[in-house]
This record gives structure tokens, sequence and C-alpha cells, in this order.
């Protein structure tokens, strides 16, 4: 590619990057006027270029779609106790729910021990050596 092509690119890219949001359309304007008064030999002696941002901004996007998909997986964690399927992100360790609603392990485990915390909302896993997991609501002393 020519270089004062190379140079017009270069400072378009630069100017894009610095804009606020309200001067990227001048600045894109600007551009697009610029190509369109090419001739048709100059914009044929730019494609190479035009089809090197094409691939990358391909590769670019592939690897968002990857690593979107790699977050809903991520996301997407449970766990079966005795055949059951709990969403983990609704069942939280003892101390995480003492942490997140400023109480102490102790009250929460009284809380547990006395009812306040319905049966169903603590979760024992046997195959964790009976670690509890409680549903992350809020609980009240009645």
């Amino acid at each position: 590619m020519r270089e004062d092509f190379k140079n017009k690119v270069d400072r378009y890219v630069a100017a894009l990057k610095s804009a606020g949001k309200e001067d990227i359309p001048a600045i894109r304007t600007e551009f697009a006027n610029w190509y369109h008064a090419l001739s048709d030999v100059e914009k044929d002696e730019l494609q190479p270029f035009w089809q090197e941002i094409k691939d990358r901004a391909r590769q670019k996007i592939a690897e968002i779609k990857e690593a979107l998909n790699e977050l809903q997986q991520l996301q997407d964690v449970k766990i079966v106790v005795e055949g059951a399927e709990y969403d983990l992100h609704e069942w939280i360790t003892i101390s995480e729910y003492s942490r997140i609603h400023h109480l102490k392990v102790s009250r929460v485990q009284n809380w547990i021990s006395r009812g306040v915390v319905p049966r169903g909302k603590v979760l024992a896993i046997p195959q964790l050596n009976n670690m509890k997991l409680i549903k992350n609501e809020i609980y009240a002393k009645a």
C-alpha cells in the first residue's frame, strides 16, 4: 500500500480512538469522502488492506464468540445431589452467606438448627463431607 494511503488510514484510526462519541460521525464522513474521491485504480490498491482488516475482524469476532460461550458455560454451574439438580448461583456456603448478609456464622448455624432457615433451604452434600449450602435468600428470626 502506498505510504500516503497508509498515513491517511493510520491518522483515521488514531482519530477514531481518541475521539469523543459526538465526533466519530464527522471523522467517518471525512474519511468516506476521501475514499470515494479516489480513482478506481487507487481503490484497487487498497483492496488487500481492506481484506486484511476484514480477516482480522472476523478473527476477533470468533475469539469474542468463543469467550462468550465459555462465560455462558461458567454461568451454567449446577450440582446434582441425590438426584436433584441445584443451580450454584442460588446456593452458597454458610460462611459466604454470613459475609454477604453481615451476620456471624454462628448466628446462621443457629438459625438452621432452630428452623428459622427452612429445611428445604439448606443442602448438605455428602460427597463433600456434608458441607452445607444455604439458599441465598433473606431469613429473619420469627
